[in-house]
This record gives structure tokens, C-alpha cells and sequence, in this order.
């Protein structure tokens, strides 16, 4: 298939704070070397007045009133783009993939009529992140946070470990990490839920998609994501 004449075209969203460009290098260049690309908004939520001038036409940018956490700050981008005929994509300013990738992702969601779609993902080092999940109970995310060593018992189970990745699947939820949505979809979700701060957005996101849609996941997209965890260092 030639990538090059495909039709939908993708907004993407990048939620920043404190970061230099260094720290999203691999995720902005990624993201600028994508044909189906239109748009990156970089979305500052403090220390990041750097994003303002930088010189790439698929930049934008917007300055958040204030540190409003990862979904209000998605939100701002998800608001710019209402009458975008296309999809849009939630993404960490951690990620990186091949030349192509998410052109592959597109045209996936696109040829199949899927409107929420989610890569296969992968650490640094090769390994699988289990991104594929069931959704959480509370056992599941007290156990997760605060006694992970018990935790480790259930979550063969809650991570989905023994589905075929190597497989389209449809999981009730997929990491908020990078997400690829219809924006027509994501319209009338009305974005994140702004009363999550900061993770469990994601899931919120995707038990609400539900109600409309089924969640795919593709394996023949790969990306990496370095997964820093930041709630967990403070």
C-alpha cells in the first residue's frame, strides 16, 4: 500500500511540563517525519516557553493558564481542533517510532472503520509493555501502587499477558501513552474527564469509548515509549 495517498490526516497532542526539547526530541521528530501528520500542538503547562518558536511548520502552540495536569492540558488541544476532519492523537512527549509507523496506524484504523486504536508498545530494551488492560478494579490499583510485590499475582490477568499480541484484539482499555482516536469521537467524548489530575484519565477515557465503540489493537505498529512513571518518584 502506498501511505502517501492516504486521505485522513492526524492532529497530534503533546502535553508538557518542565521539559527542555532535548526530552521530547525523539517524540517531536518522530512525529514531524509522518506524512499523515497535519499538526503537532505542543501544549505548555509551565517551564516550556521554548515550544513557542520552534521552527517546524507542523508546530503549534499553546500556553496552559496554569500546570492543569495531563487531560486539561490535552483538552486545550482536543478544544483547537473541533472541526478537524480526521484523527487525533493523544501522545507522551516520551515516545519514539520508525519512519511510517504511525502512517501504518492510520491506515489500519482508517480501511477498517475502527475510530480508537493502540499500537503495540515496547520498552527501550525490546520488551512488551503490557498496555492492554482489563479495566481496573479498586483491589486492583491500591494492590498496583502501594503493595506491588502482591499485585504481581493479579495482574497476569489485568495486563491482558496472555493474549495474543501477535493479533488484532479489542481490549477494554490501552495506555493514554499514545492513543489514536477519530476526532469526530473524541468530540463527542468532549476529551478527558478534567477531574483526573493525573493517570486513570486514560482508563476514564476508554471505559466512556466504550459505550460507542470497541478499542483495537494493532500489532503491526510498534512504538517505544520510555515510561518514566513520574507519580511514582513524587
Amino acid at each position: 500500500m502506498n501511505y502517501k495517498t492516504m486521505k485522513p490526516k492526524v492532529i497530534a497532542s503533546i502535553v508538557l511540563f518542565n521539559h527542555s526539547y532535548d526530552d521530547i526530541k525523539d517524540t517531536f521528530l518522530s512525529l514531524c517525519d509522518e506524512e499523515c501528520v497535519e499538526k503537532i500542538i505542543l501544549v505548555d503547562n509551565g517551564g516550556c516557553q521554548w515550544a513557542a518558536s520552534l521552527n517546524e511548520p507542523k508546530a503549534a502552540y499553546i500556553k496552559s493558564p496554569s500546570n492543569c495536569g495531563f487531560g486539561s492540558g490535552h483538552n486545550l488541544a482536543i478544544k483547537k481542533s473541533v472541526d478537524f476532519d480526521g484523527y487525533f492523537l493523544i501522545c507522551n512527549p516520551d515516545i519514539s517510532f520508525d519512519k511510517q509507523a504511525l502512517d501504518k496506524l492510520v491506515a489500519f484504523a482508517w480501511e477498517n472503520d475502527y475510530r480508537f486504536v493502540s499500537p503495540q508498545i515496547i520498552y527501550k530494551n525490546g520488551e512488551r509493555q503490557y498496555s492492554c488492560r482489563l479495566l481496573p478494579t479498586p483491589t486492583n490499583l491500591f494492590l498496583r501502587r502501594f503493595l506491588p510485590s502482591i499485585a504481581m499475582k493479579y495482574d497476569a490477568e489485568y495486563e491482558l499477558k496472555d493474549a495474543e499480541y501477535d493479533k488484532v484484539f479489542s481490549p477494554p482499555s490501552v495506555s493514554g501513552c499514545f492513543m489514536l482516536l477519530s476526532n469526530a469521537l473524541l468530540q463527542k467524548l468532549n476529551g478527558f474527564d478534567e477531574r483526573y489530575f493525573m493517570y486513570l484519565e486514560d482508563v476514564d477515557l476508554c471505559r466512556r469509548a466504550l459505550q460507542l465503540t470497541k478499542i483495537y489493537y494493532c500489532p503491526e505498529t510498534t512504538i517505544v515509549h520510555v515510561f518514566n512513571k513520574g507519580s511514582y518518584k513524587s
